[in-house]
């Protein structure tokens, strides 16, 4: 989620109006009303090219509402809300089927002229976002994710060892799928054990709650399960591949709705 709120940073101020200088500082732009006709079309210029340079970079579709305060603020880099809808879009190769960005804060500045971008105020977004099989799976074959299998199979040895991780999501519910042999004494086929699992937020992390097992599996215990689980963390692991050291961002809720995982939380991008 913090790698697409970059993306729009880059593409945001490639709207590149020459008008006379202006004032740009926070007491003055909040705390005088600013009437400029061309305003509006400055800030439908931005929204059209915001979204053309999104979808180039990141497929899908997208509405975006943007507003400034005057045309040369938003040209030096100062704009006052964003709001950024976007449908099936792709960051670091992992379809998101949909994600939902707004400005929390009313004057936000950067500035895009430096290499990388430097942000010159503090910005709070809150955003929301879903996740589907494919999501996850896609994150799961990632190179990364076989450094969280080996740290897992270096416990585990020699009981067993993990072979493979998906998801699938049904009925509103998460099953992990986790592929495993013995290393010892290995059968000739990989066997599959199946959990579900719901979940909480502790701490801004998430974490496996309410597992259930089928009752073919015996008296297995579900805190082992769940640790295992959280070792496993498919779904925190996708959110990882989204993420920038850039800004700070935190999970507050997770759901399953319509069949897709539901985050929503807060981006904090501290100012220089």
């Amino acid at each position: 989620m913090k790698k697409i709120l970059l993306v729009f940073i880059l593409m945001l101020f490639a709207v590149n109006t020459g008008f006379a200088a202006d004032k740009y500082s926070k007491d003055y732009l909040q705390n005088h009303r600013h009437f400029a006709i061309m305003n509006p079309i400055a800030e439908s210029m931005a929204e059209h090219i915001i979204k053309s340079s999104l979808k180039k970079e990141t497929g899908g579709k997208y509405k975006v509402k943007f507003d400034g305060y005057t045309v040369s603020s938003m040209k030096k880099g100062i704009f006052k809300n964003l709001e950024i809808t976007g449908t099936d879009i792709v960051s670091e190769g992992i379809t998101i089927p949909y994600v939902h960005l707004k400005s929390l804060t009313d004057y936000n500045y950067v500035d895009y002229t430096k290499n990388p971008v430097e942000f010159k105020s503090d910005m709070k977004f809150q955003y929301e976002m879903m996740l589907s099989d494919e999501s996850m799976n896609t994150a799961l074959k990632h190179s990364n994710y076989k450094a969280v299998l080996d740290n897992i199979n270096n416990i585990a040895y020699p009981m067993f060892e993990v072979k493979g991780v998906s998801t699938k999501i049904m009925n509103n519910q998460l099953y992990i799928l986790t592929e495993y042999n013995f290393p010892i004494a290995p059968s000739p086929k990989n066997k599959v054990f199946v959990a579900s699992s719901g979940f909480n937020v502790k701490n801004g992390k998430i974490r496996a709650a309410n597992v259930k097992l089928n009752s073919a599996y015996g008296n297995i215990s579900l805190n082992k399960v769940a640790n295992m689980l959280n070792l496993l963390n498919p779904l925190e692991f996708t959110l990882a591949r989204l993420e920038s050291k850039e800004c700070d961002a935190n999970v507050e809720n997770v759901n399953i709705v319509d069949n897709k995982v539901k985050i929503d939380g807060k981006i904090i991008v501290k100012g220089d």
